[in-house]
């Protein structure tokens, strides 16, 4: 049985975020490694949403959910440019839920330049931090969860807008609006509703914020990988 077979039998729900995750459509534009993974990063808020209400998800789960993310990110890449040439920089590091991201190698090297960041050896170093707290302690506020779709639904009801008037109707603040679209990973769908209200882009939080050190695991694969 696949380990998305298994997910789905523990947790169809999981299963399906974790089918999202693995579909991701990576993207490396430019030589600006912060770039690619601004666009090819993603918190897996589900996975530690759905440990809190489905027993069994320990750190070997955790592990092999990312592996499975990194397997199927690994066939993708074999078929984009940077596979031929450049080779690519898997990463898994430490936000307010465990975050894969990858970027294509580049004369900048690593991308998260400028804060404090620690290296690990295994990802079982990034992940071990995740047994000893409890997603919802990120969430002071409620109603959580909030489904992508309300959210996206409320912001364009609202013309794209993302201040209080949107907040209010979907019963946050303003803050916590935007965190939920960080945390969610919605900064692009979010921009593409602004831009199609004639908006400007909103400026969200990096994809790793370095203001607190960050435990980070570095994989690289050569051009042209097995």
């Amino acid at each position: 049985m696949t380990f998305l077979a298994t997910t789905r039998a523990r947790c169809p729900e999981l299963a399906d975020f974790l089918e999202s995750c693995c579909r991701k459509r990576l993207r490396f534009e430019g030589e600006e490694p912060n770039h690619h993974s601004a666009c090819n990063h993603v918190h897996l808020w589900g996975l530690e949403y759905w440990a809190e209400r489905c027993p069994g998800i320990d750190l070997s789960f955790r592990l092999e959910f990312v592996e499975e993310i990194f397997r199927q990110w690994r066939a993708q890449l074999r078929g984009l440019p940077p596979f031929q040439t450049a080779g690519y920089r898997l990463y898994l590091y430490e936000d307010l839920a465990p975050t894969v991201s990858v970027v294509a190698e580049t004369p900048a090297g690593f991308p998260y330049e400028g804060g404090a960041v620690e290296f690990v050896g295994a990802p079982a170093e990034v992940m071990a931090g995740y047994l000893r707290q409890k997603w919802s302690d990120n969430f002071k506020f409620t109603p959580w969860p909030m489904p992508q779709t309300r959210i996206l639904s409320a912001i364009e009801a609202h013309a794209g807008s993302i201040s209080k008037p949107t907040a209010n109707a979907l019963g946050v603040g303003v803050g916590e609006l935007r965190q939920l679209i960080e945390t969610m990973g919605l900064e692009q769908k979010v921009n593409a509703l602004r831009k199609r209200f004639r908006r400007r882009p909103a400026t969200f939080r990096p994809a790793l914020d370095l203001s607190t050190p960050r435990k980070i695991y570095e994989r690289r694969l050569p051009p042209q990988f097995d």
